[in-house]
């Protein structure tokens, strides 16, 4: 019974985030930017989510390890692009560069920058699969009638 519960845990906490809300500060911090840029630097839209990283700058973080909910890749992916002096946009400007310069890596001759200020319209990041709760209820209740009687 111990081992069927067990594997239950290791299914939700394998289950895939949908959103990284941390990624935005994180790339603030880490290159001492003048604000968060917004989901957008990277995703479709500005809740970002599992599957859309569809702009140039977010598929190079991607092909440099970067991966959903881990800050370690993220930043490793950012000193490589750095080391790399990449410039998906082809401007002549590398993309870390571009960040810190306020611009936006994904677009040539944009003076205007990425967006900023995605933190408010993160989607929800999701760490358990929604069904969850149903598979640990049968779980406990399983365990509860297989508990043998107490003896008098």
């Amino acid at each position: 019974m111990r081992s069927l519960a067990l594997a239950a845990l290791a299914l939700l906490a394998a289950s895939p985030a949908f959103a990284s809300a941390t990624f935005p500060p994180e790339i603030d911090s880490t290159l001492s930017l003048a604000a968060a840029p917004a989901c957008t630097l990277c995703h479709q839209t500005l809740s970002g989510g599992f599957g859309t990283v569809v702009k140039p700058f977010g598929q190079q973080m991607q092909a440099r390890g970067c991966a959903a909910g881990d800050l370690d890749s993220l930043n490793n992916a950012l000193a490589a692009l750095e080391g790399e002096a990449s410039d998906v946009d082809g401007d002549g400007i590398g993309d870390i560069q571009e960040l810190r310069d306020g611009t936006d890596p994904n677009s040539a001759g944009d003076a205007s920058g990425p967006e900023y200020g995605c933190i408010g319209n993160v989607a929800p990041v999701r760490s358990v699969w929604p069904g969850a709760a149903v598979v640990l209820a049968a779980l406990a209740l399983i365990a509860v009638r297989r508990r043998p009687a107490a003896s008098p």
